[in-house]
């Protein structure tokens, strides 16, 4: 029986093998053939006992996928789940444009990166590919799938070994495919005018510092962060629920970000309790920013994930909107596949961009930023100090001599606040 089915495998690729296109317009199906050829003058041998390995890896965090694979027409999976709008199949020079860790590999490591993404994008299984290495297929997988959160149906692979005694004679892989053919193009339909209902509310106009604070915003305030969340993975969560984990916040922002026109990348990394966490980095104005929308999330920094916090929290937490190395490494460590470019900038910082970075203790401008608040009609106040010293005496000025009531409008004689001194700030509510 086991002789029976590696012959029946073997056979299933010879019969069904999908034909896909690289960036680069090489010949695969060609390819393809060339190799399928090479398998079929082992089929004897395998028949007779040689070994056929199947292996299957998963995302992080993932369940095992299940053994069997899915099947699904190219040509009806491109229109149900097409990326980039129209699900054409992308030229090198477009995912330079767009993808940061297919810019990252090397010229065959491309290759085989249009060759998944195809795959994937068409729902196919039992591919061909010219690789001897299944460390060299999980790196560019990953990276295929860190640049592209539209496929959302994904969550992880099986890898093929095909050998004739000790000599390896080829290898295939299929996606693992967690929805039907049906299923799919409906939750893309979903998520596509989701999508354009969130992004047509921004005002004309906006500039690109000013898009991201829009989307941090409208996701901070629209997702529950939800352990147990179904979908939590992947963008529907988000898109179709509202409820989801640091995985489907990063992946519903990058997907936005790009539709926006902002160019952004996939991050993965720690936190210092020691768990796996992921966000984004936005690039504008030539800089790149980190942006972690969960942690700006009041529903998951909560209790001991508070960092600092004395006191209730801001709804939206700003602390990670836009901010450089110095900062975010107090909490987070970056863990990637491929460098991930430093991000030194405080130009487009929050707090910079909002009037509300300190260098040094100012009245005045403490004045203007709570006069501000008021006029936006703004419930709180957040002070960003540049460094402990400025913090302490601002925390001295503004809370133990209670020179903040100068320039609260009430007339009670209290003040709710909370203090970071952590993350060096104060936080006034109205």
């Amino acid at each position: 029986m086991k002789r029976l089915l590696a012959l029946l495998g073997l056979c299933s690729l010879l019969l069904c093998g999908c034909s896909v296109s690289l960036p680069g317009g090489a010949d695969v199906p060609g390819q393809a053939g060339e190799m399928m050829d090479s398998l079929a003058e082992a089929a004897e041998e395998i028949a007779e006992g040689s070994a056929l390995e199947d292996k299957t890896e998963e995302e992080a965090g993932d369940e095992p996928a299940a053994a069997d694979t899915v099947r699904m027409d190219d040509t009806v999976m491109q229109e149900a789940a097409g990326a980039e709008g129209d699900g054409a199949e992308d030229t090198a020079a477009e995912l330079s444009e767009y993808a940061y860790y297919y810019t990252c590999l090397t010229e065959q490591e491309q290759e085989l990166y249009g060759i998944i993404l195809e795959a994937l994008r068409s729902c196919a299984s039992d591919v061909p590919i010219a690789v001897s290495s299944e460390e060299v297929f999980d790196k560019v997988f990953q990276c295929v799938m860190n640049d592209h959160p539209e496929i959302f149906y994904v969550d992880g692979y099986t890898f093929i070994r095909y050998t004739r005694g000790e000599q390896l004679t080829g290898n295939a892989f299929s996606g693992s495919y967690i929805y039907d053919r049906e299923e799919i193009g409906k939750r893309y339909e979903q998520i596509r005018e989701q999508a354009e209902k969130i992004l047509d509310q921004i005002p004309s106009g906006m500039d690109d510092y000013e898009k991201v604070k829009y989307i941090y915003e409208y996701l901070v305030a629209n997702t529950e962060y939800v352990r147990g969340a179904e979908d939590n993975q992947n963008i529907c969560s988000v898109f179709l629920r509202g409820e989801s984990v640091c995985q489907g916040y990063a992946k519903a922002a990058q997907y936005l970000f790009r539709e926006s026109g902002i160019y952004s990348i996939f991050v993965s990394g720690k936190v210092e309790s020691g768990e796996d966490h992921v966000w984004n980095l936005v690039r504008i104005g030539g800089a790149y920013y980190h942006v972690d929308i969960t942690w700006g999330d009041a529903s998951y920094v909560s209790g001991e994930e508070a960092g600092g916090f004395d006191g209730k929290l801001p709804e939206i937490n700003y602390e990670y909107l836009c901010v450089p190395d110095g900062q975010l490494f107090r909490t987070h460590t970056i863990d990637s596949i491929v460098p991930i470019p430093a991000c030194g900038s405080m130009e487009a910082n929050y707090y910079v961009r909002e009037g509300a970075y300190f260098t040094e203790p100012d009245m005045d401008k403490v004045s203007a930023l709570f006069e501000k608040a008021y006029q936006d009609q703004n419930t709180y106040v957040t002070i960003k100090c540049a460094d402990r010293a400025v913090y302490e005496e601002m925390e001295k000025r503004l809370v133990q001599q209670q020179q903040v009531f100068r320039f609260l409008q009430t007339s009670d004689g209290t003040v709710a606040y909370t203090t970071n001194e952590e993350q060096l700030h104060l936080s006034f509510w109205l």
